[in-house]
């Protein structure tokens, strides 16, 4: 995010959303309490004094609002807008690192390209396979999602909506969040439902019948 690219207007209306929300959090004797302070500072005099005096206190406010935006990540927590999100990011970082391209989907190619003779029990349960997957998918998705409709607080919304374009990765996933949940209505949210309660039932049914094999396989142990 560079100054260059938005108007000060706009990094000073964050800086606003930024003291209205956090200042009064702040522990005393901190550099962030210190930077809130004059930040407020600065922006009173902009806002009410004209000329040079004016113009120096705006590029002050301005680039003290960008030094706090480039190291929100460093603030403690409590102070951190984003702070309850980070468990988020770490679920999400294991699951880029581990289960965002699982090894067969190297083979998704060859789904087309079944022999005709392979044996239909074989394919079931390579159907199954997909199936679990896919169902797997989804309830990992859900998980995430409840997870960061709990992480992103009304001051963290309040925020997230004034952060510049190019503001960083975090802020990207966050308003992500922010926008899918916006951009339903009432009738695709039913729909996406529904579509989810089907997903999981048909787990249910799997996991049924992976009970069901073990319990074969031991009975054939016990033989």
């Amino acid at each position: 995010m560079e100054s260059s690219e938005i108007t000060n207007q706009e990094v000073i209306n964050l800086g606003k959303a930024i003291i209205t929300e956090l200042g009064m959090e702040i522990e005393c004797n901190t550099p962030a309490r210190w930077l809130v302070h004059y930040i407020a500072e600065n922006i009173h005099k902009s806002e009410n004094c004209q000329g040079e005096e004016k113009e120096a206190a705006e590029r002050k406010c301005v680039d003290a609002i960008f030094k706090l935006w480039h190291h929100r990540s460093e603030l403690p927590r409590g102070i951190n807008p984003f702070s309850e999100f980070d468990s988020v990011f770490r679920g999400l970082s294991r699951l880029d690192n581990s289960s965002q391209k699982p090894y067969f989907n190297e083979f998704s190619q060859f789904d087309h390209q079944i022999a005709p003779e392979e044996t239909a029990e074989s394919k079931q349960w390579v159907d199954i396979a997909i199936s679990i997957d896919k169902a797997a998918k989804e309830l990992v998705s859900e998980s995430f999602n409840s997870a960061a409709v709990l992480a992103i607080t009304e001051k963290c919304r309040k925020i997230l909506k004034l952060a510049p374009e190019g503001s960083g990765e975090d802020i990207r996933i966050m308003l992500s969040f922010i926008s899918d949940e916006e951009a339903n209505s009432k009738e695709n949210e039913i729909k996406a439902i529904e579509s989810k309660i089907e997903k999981v039932e048909a787990l249910k049914s799997i996991c049924e019948l992976f009970i069901e094999k073990y319990q074969k396989d031991i009975t054939q142990i016990d033989k």
